[in-house]
């Protein structure tokens, strides 16, 4: 009997085991490269850190006071909706066939998801900023200084409680508390079951606070280069100094919190004690400034110049980086604005919505038949140019599918290999600067994407010591660098 008892013990670990497996790989995997499936642009806004829901066939994301309904599979829109004097400003929470939305005229709107039309409206205490959330089939709102529980059906609420200061973000829950960011950078309990107001902690915090998440047992909550974790009492359970600024709220993995700064490392800590995890180190040269997306196998997170990568989870190697690049920005032109808004996951897909309005689906079975495209050369085919002189060729090269491969990036002069620099931020490749003798010379380039098509480049100039420097000219010459380009 006491062995079959032990039996049933260590069958019980074992599940144990797998489920908590299971919840730490929690978003399923990707496969490696990735290419755009599609991109929907919308306009740029700086303050775009909203989440796209989903459903089997549509996407929904609020955008610059809208909401914009996609279909999956195309990306092409489907129905818009907007508040005349008002704007949509929290991310859809979509509930059977409604998606839910709140505005600036203090107005909460169910509205039909096949068609964009109002189901119900509700009207609030104040502005609707925080995103609204589902538990157990009921609604939590913030709106102001009051919370809300709601049938996501018709609006109508349950209860209403009042917090000591306005809410700016959550609520987030650990099933039964409500937790709450308030304007003043406290956070703030209500019980979501009886719907009572518990307590408020005040925080020490920066210009830069993130809305909370719950990791063990813990609302936690980021701001300048500190990490607070505060108990379900209301006590501050422990505080983390950060090597740098956090640039984005925390993704939660099991008790392991991913943490993106603005120094390009991701950190780990723990979400119960905030004590550092031993970890594979996740760093780039780029500001972090979204949400990390974790799986088994890769890391993937978006940097303030508008790029996306993807670390391998077990090494730290970057094994694919993407540039986001607006469909009216030139080749060698930086992003405007960065990746704000948390990375999604959805059926081994990835979604980012970029501060430049446009939102990507990328797909690892995403069509890539063609290559980088080469442009912006300099100097300019054909020209003639002073000798005795120092040139560094350069040029653009991008890649709006699967990336350019920034290792695979070559250029030669007259035949012999030259260093040469890829910057993936302007996507200009830079040629290091010699002295070139007079007469005609021949720069080729070549580059792969992440799928492995490769194309190539070649032009000529030639320089001669009897030409005259023009200003222009002799700036090039003197630095070797690129001065400013067109667009094709």
């Amino acid at each position: 009997m006491r062995k079959t008892s032990q039996i049933i013990y260590l069958a019980v670990l074992i599940i144990l085991a797998v489920a908590s497996c299971a919840a730490a790989y929690a978003e399923p995997d990707i496969s490696l490269p990735l290419g755009v499936q599609w991109a929907f642009s919308m306009g740029p806004d700086p303050t775009a850190v909203g989440t796209p829901a989903f459903t089997a066939d549509r996407v929904y994301v609020s955008h610059r006071g809208t909401v914009h309904c996609l279909d999956r599979r195309t990306g092409a829109e489907q129905w818009t909706f907007s508040v005349e004097r008002a704007a949509i400003i929290t991310s859809p929470v979509v509930w059977k066939n409604l998606v839910i939305v709140g505005a600036t005229n203090a107005t909460l709107y169910g509205l039909d998801g096949a068609t964009g039309r109002p189901v119900w409206e509700r009207i609030c205490a104040s502005s609707v900023v925080p995103d609204p959330l589902l538990v157990d089939d009921m609604l939590m709102v913030g709106a102001g200084q009051m919370v809300y529980a709601m049938s996501p059906e018709t609006g109508d609420a349950t209860w209403i409680c009042a917090l000591e200061t306005t809410a700016k973000a959550g609520p987030v829950t650990d099933g039964s508390m409500l937790y709450f960011l308030g304007s003043d950078g406290s956070v703030q309990c209500v019980d979501g079951t009886a719907g009572r107001f518990r307590w408020r902690v005040g925080l020490s915090v920066g210009p830069r606070v993130y809305r909370p998440i719950v990791a063990g047992g813990r609302a936690i909550v980021a701001s300048g280069n500190r990490v607070y974790g505060v108990s379900r009492s209301g006590s501050v359970a422990w505080t983390a100094e950060m090597p740098a600024a956090v640039g984005a709220t925390p993704s939660l993995i099991d008790d392991m919190m991913f943490i993106p700064c603005v120094d390009g490392q991701i950190y780990v800590l723990y979400g119960r004690s905030g004590a550092p995890r031993r970890h594979t180190i996740y760093k780039v040269d780029h500001c972090l400034t979204s949400s990390p997306v974790v799986t088994a196998s890769i890391v993937a997170v978006g940097s303030a110049d508008g790029l996306v990568f993807a670390f391998d989870r077990a090494s730290g190697d970057v094994r694919w980086i993407y540039r986001c690049r607006a469909p009216d920005q030139l080749p060698t032109e930086g992003s405007a604005y960065g990746v704000y808004a948390p990375l999604r996951i959805i059926e081994s897909q990835l979604y980012c919505l970029t501060g430049t309005g446009d939102l990507y689906k990328f797909s690892g079975s995403a069509p890539d038949t063609g290559g980088p495209v080469w442009g912006d050369f300099r100097p300019d085919p054909g020209s003639a140019l002073p000798g005795a002189g120092y040139y560094g060729p350069a040029c653009s090269v991008v890649d709006d599918v699967s990336g350019v491969d920034p290792t695979s990036v070559r250029g030669s002069i007259d035949g012999v290999p030259m260093s040469i620099s890829f910057d993936v931020v302007t996507g200009v490749a830079q040629m290091q600067a010699i002295r070139l003798d007079d007469g005609s010379h021949i720069v080729e380039v070549s580059a792969k994407d992440f799928r492995g098509n490769e194309t190539s480049a070649k032009w000529s100039f030639v320089t001669d010591a009897s030409i005259v420097a023009a200003p222009s000219q002799q700036t090039l010459s003197q630095t070797g660098r690129m001065g400013r380009v067109g667009g094709r």
